[in-house]
């Protein structure tokens, strides 16, 4: 079945846990969509840059020792045709840090490393949510390009949503370097609380770092309340 036909007709699809034993399904599964079509990956040329892919991958892979990352399967091939990579960050907790400034093979994996490092120390979750003790980030949403428009990453933010408040979780927050993704967890009530204009965010020598194309326009956090 081609990418017209999937578009075509609805698809069956499961949502289930990604375990350890997915690690390298996963990995091939983000090199073929996900490094090549997420916004900031492609204005890059991020595919290109092997030492940046491999940083991007473990970053990635790293995100599963949460414990709380979905992925969606079709029923009919088995395949992942979707994933939602998860992290959970309590208050007191260290705040890590990935982008590595000295490291001249990955540079195009630093700068998105950098711009996210940014938002996180502009918003300040705790610092701007007192109540809030415990917190679900939903940091990688990704769909099989000839799979959009089918209900996946709805079905994998509802299943996050629905772990993060049996968890315990106040609060679920969504890194949004994609209008698409904006738009699909506004569906749930997520409100944009961080937004950085691509075009505004410049380098030291006063270039444009992200060069998306449209209708990407904004780097954004989503959050909703539990």
């Amino acid at each position: 079945m081609d990418a017209t036909e999937i578009k075509n007709n609805k698809v069956s699809f499961n949502v289930v846990p990604i375990t350890d034993n997915d690690k390298e399904t996963l990995k091939n599964f983000l090199r073929q969509y996900f490094f090549r079509d997420e916004p900031l990956s492609a204005s890059l040329n991020l595919i290109e840059e092997e030492e940046s892919v491999i940083q991007f991958e473990n970053f990635c892979i790293d995100l599963l020792q949460f414990g709380v990352s979905f992925m969606a399967v079709s029923a009919e091939t088995g395949d992942i045709i979707g994933a939602v990579l998860n992290s959970t960050v309590c208050r007191g907790d260290k705040i890590k840090h990935y982008s590595d400034k000295n490291n001249d093979k990955s540079l195009k994996y630093n700068e998105i490393m950098i711009i996210l490092e940014k938002a996180e120390r502009d918003i300040d979750f705790f610092g701007q949510y007192p109540n809030i003790e415990r917190l679900m980030k939903l940091e990688i949403i990704t769909v099989n390009e000839a799979y959009r428009g089918q209900g996946i990453c709805k079905a994998l933010v509802k299943k996050s949503k629905e772990l993060a408040l049996k968890l315990g979780y106040q609060m679920i927050s969504v890194e949004c370097s994609s209008k698409f993704t904006k738009m699909a967890v506004e569906r749930f009530g997520f409100q944009c609380i961080y937004s950085i204009s691509y075009s505004d965010y410049v380098n030291k020598q006063g270039e444009v770092v992200f060069k998306t194309q449209p209708p990407h326009k904004y780097f954004k956090v989503h959050a909703l309340l539990l």
